[in-house]
């Protein structure tokens, strides 16, 4: 290693202990720690080593896999040495990878009936999150061309691909095993099944506040930039969470012995369809620590209808990059090729306030590109005691011209009361509150999405919001 290397390992090492430098909590023998793995192998690369301790205090640990992980579609052409890949392939390489799970966590100490296999559409569940709560249509994979879930091992076999199969699950699994814990992956992670993951978990933590469970929620990254750099294995650095996400989120590391990250290291070599081309990605996260980060739930501010907006006091979600190549398979997404917020050329962020029955917005553009950019905010509300999937999916899309489409469950629907106001660089939206089930609703889920004709440009996170608690201004 050149002296270069070496430099930069060292300032790694130390930037790390520093940005997050609040330990996690120990586990305790009385936790019910439940790992939410978005496919086979997260589990082991986010959170191997708080697996190991987890176990080691006690605690009762289970894994649920969102997925089978049956689309990579690079890694498996690679395994397999074959350029075509049958329906039949990908269903197997599917359960290929469930006994690699099951392998690599046995090898942590988790027994085999301590995970649960969902079996959704890998490269599919945000799409399913995103556009088929009310479509009578049930999404289909276009790797294993299926519309339920097929493997029949699986928790939900034969549930068919739609959003609500997923939020029953999630919610039957937390209503019976009543986590105290839960791990997923962060909702700015890059990858688009690791950001329904949260989501999916947010919804189903809402759902069972009605039964007294209130699990802590701990996220957790994977795909997020060039992070985890230097790539390999060097389990002498510590990790350190991604720059852009600093202030999203309450940041903690969990410090491994040499002995749980050389395990975790040899976990994830276990995963062999993936370590066929992304090794050197996957072992640079066997390090000397784990870094996790708690959001807790912010509040949209109320502002009286008779003073002016002041939108220093709003909420916030900051926009991050989208990749322009939606490919998941590619070698970029192994290599956590996505940009940054900083490199984001058409979103800088969107803030939230209420005033008097309206949710108000404010889009702030980079126009990087000149004023050729499509904007989709994106707002499902939440209510207590009333099904989610019966609530209305909000999208409100705005042209570079600045005209305003309002689509409710898919449906166009006109202005229906939203107003749309460009100003230099900004656009403030206006959306009646009973447009996403009134103005009594307890949450909001939003996402801004920037395209470029019909190239995906930025977007935010999937954030969730409270419209509850004394927040006025």
């Amino acid at each position: 290693m050149g002296r270069a290397s070496l430099f930069a390992a060292f300032v790694l090492c130390c930037t790390g202990s520093a940005l997050a430098q609040t330990s996690l909590p120990p586990f305790t023998a009385s936790d019910r720690v439940i790992i939410v793995a978005p496919h086979p192998d997260d589990e082991v690369l986010g959170a191997g080593g708080a697996i190991q301790q987890a176990l080691a205090a006690g605690a009762d640990v289970r894994v649920i896999y969102l997925t089978n992980g049956d689309h990579n579609q690079v890694a498996f052409k690679l395994y397999k040495l074959a350029l075509h890949l049958s329906p039949r392939d990908y269903l197997a390489f599917g359960e290929r990878r469930r006994k690699e799970a099951i392998a690599a966590t046995s090898s942590l100490g988790v027994p085999p009936d301590h995970l649960t296999f969902l079996g959704y559409p890998d490269w599919g569940t945000l799409t399913m999150w995103r556009d088929y709560w009310e479509k009578g249509e049930v999404f289909r994979s276009d790797a294993t061309r299926v519309t339920a879930v097929p493997y029949k091992d699986a928790f939900g076999y034969q549930q068919p691909y739609k959003p609500q199969s997923v939020e029953e699950d999630f919610v039957r699994l937390f209503r019976e095993f009543k986590p105290t814990k839960v791990f997923v992956t962060h909702p700015a992670d890059t990858n688009r099944d690791h950001r329904a993951a949260a989501n999916f978990v947010r919804l189903a933590a809402l759902d069972v506040e009605a039964d007294g469970l209130r699990p802590q929620i701990f996220y957790y990254v994977i795909h997020f930039g060039h992070w985890t750099q230097p790539f390999h294995y060097h389990p002498e650095l510590e990790l350190q969470p991604p720059r852009a996400l600093l202030d999203n989120g309450d940041w903690m590391t969990l410090s491994l012995t040499p002995t749980q990250t050389e395990k975790k290291y040899n976990a994830i070599l276990l995963n062999r369809t993936q370590t066929t081309y992304g090794q050197y990605f996957l072992v640079s996260l066997a390090r000397a620590n784990e870094v996790f980060a708690t959001m807790p739930m912010q509040t949209v501010p109320r502002v009286p209808d008779d003073v002016a907006v002041d939108w220093r006091k709003a909420v916030r979600n900051k926009a991050i990059a989208y990749p322009t190549a939606e490919p998941a398979d590619t070698l970029n997404e192994r290599a956590a090729s996505h940009a940054s917020h900083e490199q984001s050329i058409a979103i800088d962020h969107t803030d939230f306030l209420r005033q008097g029955t309206d949710l108000i917005a404010q889009v702030e553009l980079k126009n990087r590109l000149g004023k050729r950019t499509n904007v989709h905010l994106f707002l499902f509300g939440y209510k207590r005691g009333t099904s989610f999937d019966t609530l209305p999916k909000v999208v409100v899309a705005i042209t570079p011209f600045g005209n305003a489409h309002v689509y409710v469950d898919g449906r166009h629907v006109g202005a229906s009361g939203v107003t749309v106001q460009s100003v230099a660089n900004r656009l403030f939206i206006r959306v009646p509150l009973r447009l996403l089930g009134g103005d009594d609703i307890d949450n909001v889920f939003t996402c801004t999405h920037a395209h470029l004709g019909e190239i995906a440009a930025d977007d935010t996170a999937w954030q969730l919001f409270s419209f509850k608690g004394d927040t006025s201004l």
